[in-house]
Order: C-alpha cells, then structure tokens, then sequence
C-alpha cells in the first residue's frame, strides 16, 4: 500500500504511542499507560495497541479508558499452529506494519508493554528525532556493559566465530553470507522501543526483510532483523538514541531522588525502563533483585512501575 504524504494539521503532527500485549502481560500493559498518563506533557497523546491474545474483559478497560484496540496484521503464509501457541508472536509481526495498522497518524513511537516511562523527556525526544526532515527511524542500539556486546565461540588454533544475534539470525533465515557478515558485526538495534514517521520511506524495506527474514528464520526475531537490514544493509536514515531513550541495565538508583539511572557517568535517570529479560520480575511484582546506588548502598527492588512508584511514595521521594 503506497503512502500518501498528508499535510500536519496546522503543521503540527500527529503523535501515537503503540504497544501491544497478551492477556499474561496485561498487567504490565496498565502499568505502562499508567506510566505515560501520569506526566502533563504526555497526558493528551493518544495510545494505541494491538491485541495480541487480550480478554474481551480486558480490551473494554482499554477502550473505556481511551485506548485504541487493533487486530494483529494477518500473513497467511506463517504457522497457524505457532500463533495459537502463541498469540504474542502476531504482535512481532505487526511493528513492521504500523503504518498501515494505525494510519490516522503522523508519527508512531513503539513502546513494548514490559517498558515503562520514568523521564517523559525520553519520549520527546523519540518523537522529535522521528520528525526531523530526513524522517529517520529513532532506535537505540545494544551497548550492554555487564555482558559481551558479542558472543564468540572459541576454535582450535586461535579461531574465533561470530555468535552475535544478528549473525545468528541472518543465517537462520538464510541469507547471503555477506549480509550476514556485514550485519553480524553491528550492534543490535532493540526493536523493543523505536520511533518512525508513517509516511517514512523505510516502512516497505522493512516489510519486505520481514517478508525474508519469515520464509526460513524466526517469527520473534524477525523484526528486529528488518530493522537491522534496513538500516545497516540498505542504508536507511537512522537516528541512533542515548541508552536512556531504551535501557536494558545494568542498573543504579539514586537513593536521593529514587529514580533509576544509568550506569555510565554522570547517571543520568533512565528515561524508558525496559525490562527485556527479566521474565521473573515482569510476572511476579515480588520478584526483586540487588540493585546499587550511587553511594555505595544496595537496594532490593522489584523494577516493575508499580513497585518502583510505591517504592518512592513510601520513602517520601514522589
């Protein structure tokens, strides 16, 4: 479906914030909106989100609180079988389709539901950079400091091969083997929270290295590895994003202000919470790990909003 360049009302565009979740995750989806609702400046954007294997109880408390519910995009082609399974996937499916999903928009910021905003100025700043005259895709790419930014196995003699996830990926879904190496060197760009205009020109790349990477690869990652062809292979404009626009760890609070932050200096408080990996925690509010403060304390925490939220209500730090 060609896109049609629609003038901004009054020059101003028109934002969205998109997620989508299951029944299980639902929980985490309220705290995200949640999240995003508590800060003036973001209090007006319209949210949408995609069923990925909601309740009807819980697309009415979506709809009566102003949320817009959208079915997943369709491909007949992939396994009936593995989407009853897991109805999740179809939710990894549609990012690559939000143009045409939620079409009454200008510029669509993707939030994963197991993300949260702690600084609403994270979230400017993905709009800000996706409407910038080049239209370039916002994304942060995988730069973690508590784990190899690689995996390498290592060879008799010295030998060492590549065992990134996008060398990995690639070759799954069987594609030539210089893309692989030119792809499998580069850091992830995390699909989890990204930002694009609508009318952006990446939107039929992406779906046709989805459209590739599904005929041999992965259903889960093959999103993730659209975004990476199309930015490194095809040489799409990307707007690379600060760690805090989509943090993954490792992680630091600051026992003045209650906020987690960065771990690099000067620790900024992170801006979007994404906690890609913490299957534990993202189920079960409970669930707690150690984490340091910039004095030199350790706190056992639960990273989820609602838990970090009461965690500086009760300590007077809101």
């Amino acid at each position: 479906m060609p896109h049609t360049d629609s003038p901004f009302r009054n020059n101003i565009p028109r934002r969205l914030i998109i997620t989508g979740s299951d029944s299980r995750y639902f929980p985490l989806l309220q705290e995200l909106i949640a999240s995003i609702r508590r800060f003036p400046s973001l209090a007006g954007l319209e949210i949408g989100c995609i069923d990925g294997g909601l309740k009807r109880k819980q697309i009415t408390w979506l709809e009566q609180n102003g949320i817009t519910v959208r079915s997943p995009k369709t491909f007949p082609h992939v396994s009936r079988w593995a989407l009853r399974r897991r109805p999740n996937l179809a939710i990894e499916l549609s990012k690559m389709w939000l143009d045409q999903l939620f079409p009454d928009h200008d510029t669509l910021v993707w939030i994963d539901a197991d993300a949260w905003v702690q600084d609403c100025q994270a979230v400017e700043l993905l709009f800000q950079a996706a409407e910038q005259p080049a239209q370039p895709l916002a994304i942060t790419p995988e730069l973690f400091l508590h784990k190899p930014l690689f995996r390498l196995r290592w060879l008799p003699l010295g030998l060492v091969q590549l065992r990134s996830i996008l060398y990995k990926n690639a070759r799954l879904a069987r594609l030539p083997r210089a893309i692989c190496r030119s792809i499998g060197v580069r850091p992830t760009l995390n699909a989890g929270i990204f930002a694009l205009s609508r009318t952006a020109s990446h939107w039929p790349r992406l779906q046709y290295w989805q459209g590739q990477a599904l005929r041999h690869g992965k259903i889960f990652s093959s999103g993730q590895l659209a975004i990476a062809l199309t930015s490194y292979h095809d040489g799409y404009a990307t707007a690379l994003m600060p760690a805090g626009c989509n943090y993954l760890g490792p992680w630091q609070i600051d026992p003045q202000t209650g906020l987690l932050c960065e771990a690099t200096f000067p620790h900024k408080p992170v801006g979007l919470v994404h906690l890609a990996g913490y299957d534990a925690m993202r189920l079960d509010p409970t669930v707690t790990m150690d984490v340091p403060d910039l004095t030199g304390g350790t706190h056992t925490l639960n990273l989820r909003f609602s838990t970090m939220h009461t965690y500086r209500k009760t300590h007077n730090l809101l």
